[in-house]
């Protein structure tokens, strides 16, 4: 008996090694991204109906207005529900259930066993997105990171185009793009967030990419270490900001003299300040003002961030 067992020991030892699996990028399909107020908006199909979104790498779910829930046949789950915070404070809310749910054509559900595709019911402080012609256009919702990081995203707003990528076997990706890239060093603190540092002024602060914000903002964490007192703010502009949740916000518009991500340095910035809490708690959310005339690879497969130059 021992000498069988030793026998089939030798015979599995010359065997040939298996090759490694190669790296695989496959684009699933491209979808065009309109900016309207400084949102990234793409369009998707719940239940067979279309309905505008918010492209929102910051949201950690997906979330559907209230108001949508008819026109798009969506039915509640009375036994589940979840808490939505935003800018605009925290919400408890049900789960709405779609039958089916897809972007240009692709499919979305989460990198769950059960690959559900439920959306959190929510409000808008803004129902409408204004646009550069004027007036306004219904938002039904936010597309967020628990269905987009099914993909690695291409998001290319000098085109204004969002490619969706499977990504297997990749420690690390290079875009198939033609001309070089900068590559940003992430973190993982929670979820699928992308969280990254930046400096401004010479502090090292933490930062969330959050295409969802139209404008880079910095929260009270990063008030509090860039040493801004209110007194300071007192003589910049009033903006207001607003988001998930029913409140809005008031922010100030702070001169800097540097702002750096990665290799790339932005001169005599202006950026909001607003002494906000956000979930992960980080100093910064890295708004779409930062994207948009920039082509950025964003890798929910192996944590990377590729950034073109502008």
């Amino acid at each position: 008996m021992r000498r069988r067992l030793v026998l089939s020991g030798l015979a599995g030892a010359l065997l040939p090694a298996r090759p490694a699996a190669a790296c695989a990028l496959r684009e699933q399909g491209r979808v065009p991204v309109e900016i309207a107020g400084g949102s990234l908006l793409v369009d998707v199909k719940i239940n067979g109906h279309p309905a505008r979104m918010i492209l929102d790498t910051g949201a950690q779910r997906s979330l559907i207005q209230t108001a949508a829930l008819r026109r798009l046949e969506l039915e509640q789950d009375s036994s589940a529900a979840a808490s939505v915070r935003g800018i605009g404070g925290t919400e408890r809310h049900r789960i709405a259930l779609p039958r089916s749910l897809s972007l240009g054509g692709i499919p979305l559900a989460r990198r769950t066993l059960a690959r559900d595709m439920s959306l959190t019911v929510g409000t808008l402080a803004r129902p409408g997105i204004g646009t550069a012609t004027g007036g306004g256009q219904p938002v039904d919702g936010l597309l967020g990171r628990d269905l987009l990081s099914a993909f690695d995203l291409d998001l290319d707003l000098r085109a204004r185009s969002l490619g969706l990528f499977a990504v297997t076997d990749c420690r690390s990706v290079v875009p198939p793009w033609a001309g070089g890239f900068v590559t940003v060093p992430t973190q993982a603190p929670m979820d699928t967030a992308i969280q990254l540092a930046i400096d401004i002024d010479g502090t090292r602060l933490r930062a969330l990419l959050d295409t969802g914000a139209a404008a880079t903002v910095i929260a009270a964490p990063g008030m509090a270490r860039l040493g801004v007192s209110p007194a300071l703010l007192e003589q910049d502009r009033k903006i207001t900001l607003s988001g998930v949740g029913p409140r809005i916000t008031e922010a100030r518009l702070h001169r800097f003299r540097t702002l750096r991500v990665g290799d790339i340095t932005i001169d005599d910035p202006r950026i909001l300040m607003a002494p906000i809490q956000v979930i992960p708690i980080v100093d910064v959310l890295l708004g779409s003002d930062f994207l948009v005339n920039r082509r950025t690879w964003i890798s929910f497969a192996t944590r990377e961030l590729h950034i073109a130059p502008a």
